[in-house]
């Protein structure tokens, strides 16, 4: 309990990670090239001064990231990306009009001194963002101007279309920039479904992932994924069942943070993390233990023996 509400005017913002942030609209701005942006844009990012989205939304103080996110935001977000990819082609055509194509030594020293002065944005999210995505294959190129963001596969050395992504790096990538790009020191960040499309391994990274991009805020999360709920001390969850009326009653967890994943679903989700096919097999498998123990044939014990042992290897029981 509090004794009073803190007032609005004091609160620090709120940004809310809906499960449907996955859309072609929200792609769009990200596939389209940087450049393109700019000429379209261009009044507007040109009088940007700060990513804050306070400055452009003055009376806001919660941000939903859903299927439909207004474009000033995302411009904000990508800002940083497109005008360094609009000054680079500037100063690139610049170098080729000198006629220093044909003097490489040269161009070469041009553009690191124009580099040092102009310091890539993309190698900071790519630093924060590459150890996630390097368990599929991916990373973000550090070369390649075609996309604000330009993604390839290691494996081939190719930038793939942001559109032909996987599910799941598409609203990672949605997700993650906007956390590592907005000012989240002490804010709450809400998010819906988080391991949504993701294979189990990058859910038990997940949110000392999104912890490493907003480090000052606070976290509070919806979720299904024992991987995810994992993540967080037992303290801090806060589990939604049905009582025996029929309604919404919430405990606390009891798992230690970073368990195992069955161990999360019997003792916080409640969960028998056996299907039916399984749980016959362990009943069998029961069943088998009882029969060698009261056989007393040796050809038959043995028999009994190895089909329990096999039995136990293949479910791991």
């Amino acid at each position: 309990m509090v004794s009073k509400l803190i007032p609005l005017e004091e609160n620090e913002p709120l940004y809310y990670f809906k499960a449907n942030i996955l859309s072609e609209g929200n792609l769009k701005l990200i596939s389209t090239h940087p450049n393109d942006l700019y000429e379209k844009n261009k009044e507007y990012l040109d009088s940007l001064n700060t990513i804050s989205l306070n400055t452009i939304f003055p009376q806001e103080n919660r941000y939903i990231f859903d299927s439909v996110i207004d474009e000033k935001i995302w411009l904000n977000i990508l800002n940083d990306y497109i005008i360094y990819l609009k000054n680079f082609t500037q100063k690139m055509s610049e170098l080729i009009h000198l006629g220093l194509l044909s003097d490489t030594k040269k161009l070469e020293k041009e553009y690191k001194i124009w580099e040092k002065q102009n310091p890539k944005k993309l190698l900071e999210f790519a630093e924060k963002f590459n150890p996630l995505l390097s368990k599929i294959g991916l990373e973000i190129d550090k070369i390649d101007t075609r996309f604000s963001i330009p993604i390839k596969n290691v494996r081939k050395d190719e930038v793939i279309q942001i559109s032909d992504l996987s599910t799941g790096t598409k609203q990672l990538l949605l997700t993650s920039l906007p956390l590592y790009e907005l000012n989240t020191n002490n804010s709450i960040i809400l998010i819906d479904e988080p391991e949504r499309s993701l294979y189990p391994d990058m859910q038990m990274d997940l949110m000392d992932h999104y912890k490493n991009l907003a480090p000052d805020a606070q976290f509070i999360v919806a979720t299904h994924s024992p991987f995810i709920a994992a993540s967080f001390e037992p303290d801090e969850r806060f589990i939604l069942y049905f009582d025996e009326e029929g309604k919404v009653a919430v405990r606390r967890g009891s798992s230690p943070i970073g368990d195992d994943p069955n161990d999360m679903l019997k003792n916080d989700f409640g969960v028998n993390y056996y299907n039916k096919h399984g749980e016959e097999a362990y009943q069998k498998y029961i069943s088998l233990k009882q029969e060698v123990a009261n056989e007393t044939d040796p050809k038959r014990k043995k028999e009994l023996l190895l089909e329990t042992v096999k039995l136990g290897d293949t479910y791991n029981f």
